[in-house]
């Protein structure tokens, strides 16, 4: 083996080790060079993970969509006359789907007095 392959050899070996600690932080997170347990940063303690975060904020951002459609259907189906509104979630047409938080598996909270639709997984009480 001359020099230049040798060279090239030990290129590609340390470029492997720079990708593999790259994929690991990805994967794993920053415990993966620290060795010490970081904690998620979110409300309910869910996605230690660089990708379980990401997976979790695209499910936050569904069950935003999901409470808008459902509070958008609410206002179809109020009676602006009387003012009435259906007794729960179940009898609002359209959503039967649509009533659980895709992150808790929790049912949305609806309040019939108000006409308001909340969600009560931690973090979520600004949607």
């Amino acid at each position: 083996m001359n020099r230049r392959s040798a060279r090239a050899l030990v290129g590609i070996i340390v470029a492997c080790v720079i990708g593999l600690v790259l994929v690991a932080v990805f994967a794993i997170g920053p415990q993966a060079l620290t060795g010490q347990p970081q904690g998620s940063p979110r409300a309910d303690g869910k996605g230690e993970t660089i990708v379980g975060r990401a997976m979790l904020r695209a499910k936050d951002t569904d069950c935003a969509a999901q409470l808008s459609q459902v509070r958008q259907a609410l206002m179809i189906q109020t009676d602006p006359v009387d003012n009435t509104r259906p007794g729960s979630l179940q009898e609002i047409q359209g959503v039967r789907s649509l009533t659980k938080c895709p992150v808790g598996e929790v049912d949305y909270q609806y309040n019939a007095e108000e006409g308001t639709v909340s969600c009560p997984h931690p973090g979520h009480e600004k949607y």
